[in-house]
């Protein structure tokens, strides 16, 4: 049983019982031991005084060495019936007379005996020694034992009489305790049958009768006055619960209405997806239907370039020129607008390669050198002597500083720009900073606001007087922030602009499903025993255009070239020739190019040929997984496609050369870039 859970009133009885019993109890224990220490002590002062008489009236006995009128003094003990022996030794120790009750016997030799305490307890027993003397002469020792049975006796009576006094306790304070726990309990019965009939009925008008001005009433008036204030508040609530009813209605009706336009705005929703898959589709094939003719148009303009620059009639130059740079700007704005598709629709992957800063700094100089000098502008590019290397997607990379030089060229005239390269650390980690400075018309607050955005200019009139989609920067800024980097502009009307591009020396892809994509700028080596002419390329596309500019290219750059129209053709002449080298499309149509590449790289006597993947589908990622050394998307960059074929031949040839861009020395002893822009090394 919990004692806890017992009603208030049996815990009132309970506890006055208790108290009254524990009290009682106390005094009746102290009585008892009082009065058995007191009865002990009076055992031990009788059987003191008798040893005194009987030690007196055996002296002569002992003296005389009459044993027989000292046993006869000591038979005097029978009427004693708690005497259980007692013992006369001579001054030796020995026993010389003796009484024994019943089969009781006593040790031969004197026991020894306290000097301070002529008594002591053992046992159940009690025993004393008493010295005999005779004319105050030490003539021998008595010794008697006493059972304690008087003692026991006696206690064994009192804890009866204890008891008894106790149960008649017990039940007077049951009697006095039943009736004036009321007092208490009454009153508190009473509050909790008012709370019951309150809770059952819920009729808060009920109220407790106050008995008392005690503790017990002022809880009868609280308890009263919460019954008040909920009742008002009851008498509120159902005011509110119409009000809600008439409101959860309205609500109901609301929500019908809104379910309603949320399927309209669902079926909405289904419309704009598919015309979103609709777009990505039609994107996908305009731009193998756009890119497949752009580059038979940049191509032989600029293989016609090069005939005409040969020739006496250089007269169409600057007209193929023109062809050259409406084809590249074409294929910018298809570029971007994929690029931006790719993008929105969460498929733009990095493919991670390490590349020299430097090299890269000088391929974009050089091929930004005419529009550089179209406004007669002035092009200054620093670069820290710690810069080094970088691992980042060199195309993306290379894609945002071209934006952002394009930008300084078309917005500057007769200004200058500047291209500064550092390599800092924060926070424990490199990072490149690219700064690039324009003395251009600047850029107001206002017109910063929709810098980075898709399809706006700082300002329509911009649009109307330098042409451009808007592109470029919202491309831009979308690049830095997949590889987790941060680009800021800080400009004045007037005053220039001043682009600042943070990117990680080690960009990293957190994505698992995207590590395969990483690429290495490491172009395996040959292996010894396949014999290969490092002057042989194999081209493989199903483009005649393709396969012609490709050869009158790659011939021109003193390299062998064979040609096959399909994938089972390309193969075949793979085992036949063993090129150096080996271009690849990726859209034929009997054998795409994914096929033959593996097939490439399953056979051992073919598997160290560098492949460089030549197409207009734009999977970087998995054409590197597949062993493909590097990955150009049409139309082709001719200097690009030459550095990488004459990279990997000198690579084969046993006196390494190195192919860089040509570059010459001003007089005052500055490194000069491509077509004389300044690069100068910053310390």
């Amino acid at each position: 049983m919990n004692l806890l859970n017992l009603s208030i009133k049996r815990k009132l009885i309970l506890m006055t019982m208790l108290t009254s019993s524990i009290a009682l109890l106390l005094s009746w224990a102290s009585f008892l031991i009082y009065d058995l220490i007191s009865f002990r002590s009076l055992l031990t002062q009788d059987l003191s005084t008798q040893a005194e008489i009987i030690g007196y009236n055996s002296a002569a006995a002992m003296a005389f060495r009459d044993q027989t009128a000292a046993t006869a003094t000591l038979s005097a003990l029978t009427a004693k019936g708690d005497i259980v022996g007692a013992v006369l030794y001579g001054p030796n120790g020995k026993m010389f007379a003796h009484y024994f009750r019943g089969e009781e016997t006593l040790p031969e030799l004197q026991p020894t005996c306290s000097q301070k305490k002529s008594y002591r307890f053992q046992g159940q027993y009690l025993e004393v020694c008493h010295d005999v003397t005779l004319n105050g002469d030490r003539v021998g020792t008595l010794f008697l034992m006493s059972d304690m049975r008087q003692w026991s006796m006696r206690a064994q009576r009192y804890a009866k009489i204890c008891f008894v006094f106790a149960l008649m306790s017990a039940f007077l304070a049951f009697l006095v305790s039943s009736k004036l726990q009321k007092l208490i309990s009454g009153p508190i019965m009473h509050l909790e049958d008012t709370m019951k009939m309150v809770s059952a009925n819920k009729n808060y008008e009920v109220r407790a009768v106050k008995s008392y001005s005690d503790e017990i009433g002022s809880l009868m008036d609280g308890f009263n006055a919460m019954l008040s204030d909920i009742q008002q508040r009851d008498t509120a609530l159902r005011g509110a619960n119409e009000e809600l009813q008439t409101r959860t209605q309205e609500l109901e009706e609301e929500i019908t209405q809104r379910r309603q336009a949320q399927e309209e705005l669902l079926k909405a929703k289904h419309v704009a997806e598919e015309a979103s898959r609709a777009k990505s589709t039609f994107l996908a094939n305009m731009s193998h239907e756009l890119r497949t003719p752009l580059n038979a148009i940049i191509g032989y303009s600029e293989m016609l370039e090069e005939e005409a620059r040969g020739s006496e009639n250089s007269g169409n130059i600057q007209d193929l020129q023109k062809i050259q740079a409406a084809g590249k700007h074409l294929l910018s704005l298809i570029n971007d607008v994929l690029d931006l598709s790719k993008i929105e629709a969460g498929k733009m992957t990095l493919h991670l390669e390490t590349f020299d800063v430097t090299g890269m700094i000088e391929e974009i100089v050089a091929t930004l050198q005419p529009a550089v000098e179209k406004n007669r502008n002035t092009l200054h590019v620093r670069l820290a002597d710690q810069v080094g290397m970088m691992r980042a997607d060199i195309t993306k990379v290379r894609q945002i500083l071209f934006n952002l030089l394009s930008n300084a060229c078309k917005f500057t005239d007769h200004g200058s720009i500047s291209v500064d390269v550092d390599r800092r650390l924060e926070d424990g980690r490199d990072w490149i900073r690219f700064e690039v400075v324009d003395t251009g018309i600047g850029i107001g607050a206002k017109q910063k606001e929709n810098l980075f955005k898709e399809f706006a200019q700082a300002d329509t009139s911009i649009s109307r007087k330098y042409g451009g989609t808007g592109l470029g920067l919202a491309i831009s800024y979308r690049f830095v922030q997949l590889m987790k980097g941060r680009i800021a502009v800080q400009s004045e009307p007037g005053q220039g602009a001043t682009f600042r591009v943070d990117l990680p020396a080690q960009v990293r892809i957190e994505t698992p499903d995207s590590a395969p994509a990483e690429g290495t700028s490491e172009v395996p080596s040959p292996a010894g025993a396949v014999k290969t002419d490092r002057d042989t390329i194999l081209v493989i596309d199903d483009d005649a255009a393709v396969r012609d500019l490709m050869s009158r290219f790659l011939t021109k750059l003193d390299f062998n070239v064979f040609a096959a129209g399909s994938g089972e053709e390309g193969l075949r002449l793979a085992r036949q020739v063993h090129p150096g080298i080996i271009t690849l499309d990726v859209v034929m149509p009997d054998r795409d190019g994914w096929s033959v590449l593996n097939q490439l790289k399953a056979e051992p006597e073919l598997s160290e040929i560098p492949v460089i993947m030549v197409t207009i589908v734009d999977n970087q990622g998995l054409g590197l997984e597949l062993g493909a050394s590097h990955y150009l998307v049409k139309p082709v960059d001719r200097e690009r496609l030459a550095a990488l074929v004459e990279k990997h031949r000198n690579m084969h040839s046993s006196a390494p050369q190195t192919v860089r861009i040509p570059v010459s020395m001003s007089p005052d002893g500055k490194h000069v870039g491509p077509i004389g822009a300044e690069i100068v090394r910053r310390r």
